[in-house]
């Protein structure tokens, strides 16, 4: 058997982090002497350490890794949680790498002298009557984060009654607060007929601002929409909508096209 002392310097996991193991049933010594309380472990136990810093190197969290250990014999169960895990650190991966683009284009304009905030005054901002559409549409407190999967339903919903869209989709914010858990959109879809399900809109004179890139750059859109309202001695005349040129399944991030429209008077 090992001491305490001598699995931690095999294993380079400090007596601290052994001793909390213990505390939360992740590793617990082999054997623990009554007299002194010395912890011993079996030299097979080496392993599962090096497993646990193995998959805590994966971002599994001890919680997590407790549960595979709980499960150990189920391959099945091990290869799910591994693709699993695969599938998020892809998506951090793509989060962090545009990050670091758009950190590089921040730095770009500091090194070329340009205020940091001077990708405003490049948005264009444009004047347009909207045309009017028959929309078939649903309005939904919804998490924004499920924001896609409210469009499939609608999509489904056309298909099932063989309707013919004439128009991108588009979505009208009501919420007069950002609240993305329980966001007040109603999602629309222009179609060529009207039928008994659908209804005119018929925004008018709006000020359209176009995104071409990532839709985390959304809201220095609709900063600038307003600021150029005011600015113009406009005001607000409903509603905000966003029109959606090209499809997120499959588009890139930086391909992507929305168009945003504030009606105003």
């Amino acid at each position: 058997m090992l001491s305490i002392g001598e699995f931690s310097k095999i294993s380079h996991l400090t007596l601290k982090t052994l001793r909390y193991y213990d505390e939360i049933g992740l590793l617990k010594p082999a054997f623990i002497d009554s007299k002194n309380y010395y912890r011993y472990y079996n030299l097979s136990q080496l392993e599962t350490a090096l497993l646990i810093t193995r998959l805590k190197n994966y971002l599994f969290s001890l919680e997590e890794i407790k549960v595979i250990l709980a499960n150990w014999e189920d391959t099945d169960f091990l290869n799910a949680k591994m693709q699993a895990k695969q599938e998020k650190l892809t998506q951090h991966m793509t989060f962090y790498c545009s990050l670091l683009k758009k950190l590089k284009l921040d730095i770009q304009r500091l090194d070329e002298a340009e205020h940091i905030m001077g990708y405003l005054d490049k948005i264009e901002i444009k004047l347009m009557n909207h045309l009017t559409f028959h929309i078939l549409s649903q309005r939904k407190q919804i998490n924004t984060a499920d924001f896609l999967l409210h469009f499939n339903e609608l999509f489904s919903e056309i298909l099932f009654e063989n309707l013919v869209p004439i128009a991108k989709p588009l979505a009208i914010f009501h919420s007069s607060e950002y609240i993305p858990e329980k966001y007040d959109v109603e999602i629309a879809i222009p179609l060529a007929e009207a039928t008994n399900k659908t209804k005119v809109f018929f925004p008018g004179l709006c000020a359209m601002a176009t995104l071409t890139g990532s839709y985390d750059e959304l809201p220095s859109i609709h900063t600038k929409l307003h600021m150029w309202i005011e600015e113009n001695n406009y005001k607000l005349n409903g509603a905000p909508f966003e029109v959606y040129q090209t499809n997120p399944y499959s588009t890139s991030e930086e391909n992507n096209i929305v168009e945003v429209y504030f009606p105003i008077k």
